[in-house]
């Protein structure tokens, strides 16, 4: 939770990265914070990362909160066709990411 004063200096924060991010050349792009398990399958991410992503069940579909923001940005990359001239291409997600990661 932020209260106000927190908030404040958050958002403070946000600006700070998004002007150094628009300085490097990212930009910004907003992904979903639930994908398809089949996603995950499809990227490899699935091997290394099973154990540790929240996972639920949907109309007989296995579905995952996000744990990294990678094989989202990959279909973005996909939606469209790129150049070599086009490279490198940076985003910049600043979704939530949730991880079923033992504290500490």
């Amino acid at each position: 939770f932020f209260l106000p004063h927190g908030a404040r200096i958050y958002n403070k924060l946000m600006e700070f990265i998004r002007a150094e991010y628009r300085d490097r050349g990212y930009d910004e792009v907003v992904s979903p914070n639930v994908f398809n398990f089949e996603l995950w399958e499809q990227s490899g991410h699935a091997l290394h990362y099973r154990d540790d992503m929240f996972l639920f069940e949907c109309d007989n579909q296995e579905f995952g909160l996000k744990p990294m923001n990678c094989p989202g940005h990959c279909l973005m990359f996909g939606s469209t066709i790129h150049s070599y001239r086009d490279l490198p291409i940076r985003y910049a997600d600043f979704g939530v990411l949730h991880r079923n990661e033992i504290s500490g």
